[in-house]
């Protein structure tokens, strides 16, 4: 069975989280200079003797009783291991507050991690990702 380690991303990683932005169509997607201007933590599936990056959270300490996540993404291939459990379970204990983030209405799969984790439904933001006219949905979560 592997074994999933989440630590703090340093800028070494940088390129494997772009990756894996990059093959989640439906996470943010960021330019990979930006990475460091927030907290990111990263997931490692451990296995024998290697391990590989396979999951990331970004996320921000907006005032001292609020936190919010910004993206979320695990490579297609791992989901479903425990590796977003194990991100959001590092993420309520390094944030303070309530955390709040913002999932795409359309993203089913995601709003049901996060009812799972404990986030509630929070309000709605029509038209949100303006592009493509899908309103997001606001959660929140005590920390």
């Amino acid at each position: 069975m592997d074994v999933i380690e989440v630590r703090t991303a340093t800028a070494l990683d940088y390129a494997a989280i772009h990756g894996i932005q990059q093959a989640s169509p439906e996470a943010a997607q960021w330019s990979a200079k930006d990475y460091g201007d927030y907290s990111i933590l990263v997931a490692e599936e451990m296995a024998e003797d290697k391990s590989a990056l396979a999951g990331f959270c970004i996320w921000r300490q907006s005032t001292p009783d609020e936190a919010e996540l910004l993206n979320l993404a695990v490579l297609p291939g791992r989901r479903r291991r425990g590796i977003a459990t194990a991100l959001l379970d590092v993420l309520k204990r390094a944030a303070t507050g309530e955390i709040f983030l913002e999932v795409a209405e359309s993203n089913g799969p995601a709003i049901s991690l996060y009812e799972h984790h404990g986030w509630v439904r929070n309000g709605l933001r029509k038209n949100y990702y303006g592009a493509e006219n899908v309103n997001a949905i606001v959660m929140r979560r005590r920390a």
